[in-house]
């Protein structure tokens, strides 16, 4: 891929969990606090299982040689 096209989809992806805390956030209070607090459990959830499939995925390669 081209420097381009990683820059184009890191910034889609940070659009997309911009959006999604927004909209997760705003339904309670409208805080910072809030808002940083929904972030980081956003990003937790989504962080978990991919490093936990990273890791297998490490895991298998290594054991396959």
């Amino acid at each position: 891929m081209k420097k381009m096209e990683v820059l184009m989809s890191i910034l889609l992806i940070v659009l997309g969990l911009v959006c999604l805390t927004m909209s997760g956030s705003m339904m309670f209070q409208q805080d910072l606090s809030v808002y940083i607090k929904t972030f980081v459990q956003i990003c937790l959830w989504m962080g978990v299982p991919i490093l936990l499939a990273g890791v297998s995925y490490l895991l298998l390669i290594k054991k396959r040689r």
